[in-house]
């Protein structure tokens, strides 16, 4: 079955490993499109910080993934189509005499409509308009096998940004590196409180 290639990729759940923040206006980036971009995105670490953060391999923000060098290297070496990989400084707000740390952010402008709302289990808002939640995920495997796997090696489901999936070629090139901070669940296995446990 195609669906069991895919998997939900989330940063761990350690309040160790930081979410990061936009340091900037995030503008374009989460429009599902493109953009062109000439200097490094600027971000910081998001409150609340543990005093005993850790810089790790997987961190995320509201808008997507950031990644270190090691973990975009692998990615840019698969050249997934609808991703770019952009330079990203994290700065440490609590500490402004920090140095600046280098990530990538993975801008995933890559979107497909392939939830199947009728196999799934969705928590709807009042008007049904917007998607709460999803107890169990049911993707079309008809829709994704019209494409071609690089189209569909990683991709934001249209119907909610906020789950990102890719492909088992895309997990195995990231556990290459033995990352931390990122973790992966099957997409048949996975709702959306996988990232609180």
């Amino acid at each position: 079955m195609l669906q069991d290639e895919y998997f939900v990729i989330e940063r761990d759940n350690n309040d160790n490993y930081p979410l990061f923040s936009w340091d900037e206006s995030r503008g374009k980036y989460g429009l599902g499109k493109p953009v062109e971009f000439e200097e490094p995105v600027k971000l910081r670490l998001g409150e609340p910080i543990s005093p005993n953060f850790e810089w790790v391999d997987y961190h995320s923000n509201p808008t997507g993934p950031i990644v270190s060098k090691s973990i975009a290297d692998v990615l840019a070496s698969l050249d997934p189509f609808g991703i770019q990989l952009v330079p990203a400084n994290v700065r440490n707000p609590k500490d402004p005499l920090s140095e600046l740390k280098e990530y990538i952010f993975i801008h995933v402008w890559n979107r497909i409509s392939c939830l199947d709302t009728e196999n799934s289990e969705i928590e709807y808002s009042r008007s049904g308009n917007t998607i709460f939640g999803i107890d169990k995920l049911v993707i079309k495997e008809d829709v994704l096998c019209l494409l071609e796997l690089r189209k569909r090696q990683i991709f934001e489901l249209s119907e909610n940004t906020g789950v990102l999936l890719v492909h088992q070629t895309v997990k195995d090139a990231i556990l290459s590196v033995n990352p931390n901070g990122v973790r992966f669940f099957k997409a048949t296995e996975w709702n959306s409180d996988s990232s609180f446990e």
